[in-house]
């Protein structure tokens, strides 16, 4: 048991351990910093791309109310002064042309 050397004396050890503290540059700082943005981002994009349901419905139609323009206004004016005057016309050929015609037997 005397040639056992004692646990806390390992040899090629140094008996206090002394804190290793790593040199980081600005420009190590400053890329870290970016990496680790990058990785949030697409982390961040992967989960919306998981979560966003699909939706396949049929557009919406909307339909707009507008008040009609001169052209329209004087097209809608023209038809119905047209078939006025026709069904005046008609009643007129009807009631008047029609009961004169006679038909003659030879």
């Amino acid at each position: 048991m005397e040639d056992q050397v004692p646990s806390s004396n390992i040899p090629g050890r140094p008996t206090e351990q002394q804190p290793v503290q790593p040199t980081i540059t600005a420009e190590q700082l400053q890329e870290m910093k970016r990496m680790a943005l990058e990785n949030a981002i697409r982390q961040q994009q992967a989960m919306q791309q998981q979560q966003a349901p699909v939706f396949n419905r049929e557009p919406e139609v909307v339909y707009v109310r507008r008040n009609l323009t001169i052209a329209e206004l004087l097209l809608v004016i023209a038809l119905s002064c047209g078939i006025v005057t026709g069904i005046q016309a008609a009643w007129n050929f009807t009631t008047d042309i029609l009961p004169r015609i006679e038909i003659r037997e030879k």
